[in-house]
C-alpha cells in the first residue's frame, strides 16, 4: 500500500508538467491547468474517500488514492479550458462513476 500512495503522488506531480506544460507559456492559461488539474485530484480522492466511508464504514488509501487518478485522468482534456467548479464537478463525477464500475465489476 504504500507503493500505491507514493505511485500516486508522484503521477500527480507529474501530471501538473503535462496539463500545464501543454500550454507551451508560463502564463494564465498554464497557471488555471495547473491549479483545475490539483483541484479536480484533489475533490476526486476526497469524494472516493467520503463514500466509501459511507458504505463500508472506513475509508481507504487505496480508494483515495483511485479517485484521484480518476480525476486527474478526467480533467487533462479540459485543464485549459475550465474554471475552479467545473473542475470540481469533473472531479466529482468521474470519482463517482469509477468507484461505481469497480463495484460492479468486483460483483462479479
Amino acid at each position: 500500500m504504500p507503493f500505491v500512495a507514493l505511485g500516486t503522488g508522484l503521477l500527480w506531480f507529474g501530471w501538473f508538467g503535462f496539463n500545464a506544460g501543454s500550454a507551451l507559456a508560463a502564463n494564465g492559461i498554464a497557471v488555471n491547468a495547473f491549479v483545475v488539474t490539483n483541484t479536480a485530484a484533489a475533490v476526486g480522492g476526497l469524494s472516493w474517500a467520503i463514500i466509501e466511508w459511507i458504505r463500508n464504514g472506513k475509508p481507504t488509501i487505496f480508494g483515495g488514492c483511485s479517485g484521484a487518478i480518476a480525476g486527474l485522468a478526467a480533467i487533462t482534456p479540459a485543464a485549459g479550458f475550465v474554471s475552479v467548479m467545473p473542475a470540481v464537478i469533473i472531479g466529482l463525477v468521474a470519482s463517482i462513476f469509477c468507484l461505481i464500475a469497480v463495484t460492479v465489476i468486483n460483483q462479479n
